[in-house]
């Protein structure tokens, strides 16, 4: 069966979904977490970073940490070395993420925080600008492992091809995996994850007051890719790149990952202008013929969203939002994974 690996944000919503997973699927997972810039600066970055994953992470549970957005603390030392050093002291157990195009001083730290770690990391190929390269990323992986001191067989391989928005480009993202997979598919890898992105960067132009499908394509490339027996991973309810600032007072709204599409809630607010108008866009969704047979006892969130069409206080802000679409999310991801689909 195929592990999820979904690539989150650092952010309080995907810390609290993350928080809430059931002893049954923490072995299932292994979240990849991006370290966001602060305007606090780096080292208090890494500071809140730590506390997060202390204070969230189950027991049991390993996470990957890419440092590509924040490679340094205040004094110019690798951040990933901060991280790993505090967070052994914690026993909570990490994966190191090195990227290709990483200076020589990072791809040491990385070696360095895999061995303090299970002497575990992750080769994460391609970026949000750049597709993996079969030919030239095959010289690049060798050259970082001896850099970092670690061999294939003690790393993760992710191939990420970022967003995933058409038809188009999803046929374009399984050519170069193929190719990817050719080409540096043969070393003993701890495993192979295929990863991407289709939520849009912004929901803002949908429709109020109803629900819209928007298609899954980062799991439609996965599927296609089903014969070569990669892993699965995606962005859970996010775009691929940072988050900017984001509106202020969004109006409610939910991301809800059915078997092929999410689906985008946005309601306007009713007259007394805070959030009530969730507890309408809760009902609809359990009135729907895509909530789950399971219903509350599905996952944690939705737990919450039914609590919510009760019309229970209280509705939440965008970050409860986001943390019980990002929990309903995860859960549906290991639902399908235990019985994928035909490719």
């Amino acid at each position: 069966m195929a592990r999820y690996w979904p690539v989150l944000k650092a952010r309080a919503g995907e810390f609290k979904a993350l928080g809430q997973l059931r002893d049954h699927e923490v072995s299932r997972m292994h979240p990849l977490f991006e370290v966001s810039p602060s305007d606090d600066g780096p080292t208090k970055a890494g500071l809140k970073f730590v506390r997060q994953v202390r204070d969230a992470a189950p027991t049991g549970l390993a996470l990957g940490v890419d440092t590509t957005y924040v490679r340094v603390n205040d004094d110019g030392r690798p951040l990933i070395t901060e991280i790993a050093y505090d967070l052994a002291q914690w026993g909570v157990p990490i994966a190191p993420v090195i990227r290709l195009h990483d200076p020589d001083e990072q791809l040491s730290a990385c070696g360095e925080a895999a061995r303090l770690h299970n002497e575990t990391a992750i080769v994460r190929l391609g970026s949000i600008t750049t597709d993996p390269d079969p030919v030239a990323d095959a010289s690049r992986v060798s050259r970082a492992l001896s850099i970092a001191k670690v061999s294939p067989e003690q790393c993760h391989l992710i191939v990420d091809m970022a967003e995933v928005s058409s038809e188009r480009d999803v046929s374009r993202a399984e050519q170069v995996v193929r190719n990817v997979l050719d080409s540096l598919g043969n070393h003993e890898w701890a495993s192979i994850v295929v990863a991407s992105g289709a939520m849009p960067a912004a929901i803002t132009n949908l429709p109020r007051n109803e629900a819209t499908p928007l298609t899954r394509w980062d799991w439609d490339l996965w599927k296609r890719l089903a014969d070569r027996g990669p892993d699965f991973g995606d962005y859970a309810i996010a775009h691929p790149a940072l988050p900017g600032t984001g509106a202020r007072g969004p109006l409610p709204s939910l991301r809800y990952a059915t078997n092929d599409n999410w689906w985008i809630y946005r309601w306007a607010r009713n007259e007394t202008g805070g959030n009530d108008s969730f507890y309408d866009l809760c009902q609809a969704l359990v009135a729907s013929d895509h909530w789950p047979a399971e219903g509350s006892d599905f996952s944690w969130g939705d737990s919450e969203l039914a609590r919510c069409a009760r019309r229970q206080p209280g509705p939440g802000s965008a970050t409860q939002w986001r943390a019980w679409g990002t929990s309903h999310h995860l859960a549906h991801v290991m639902s399908e994974l235990a019985s994928p689909p035909a490719s």
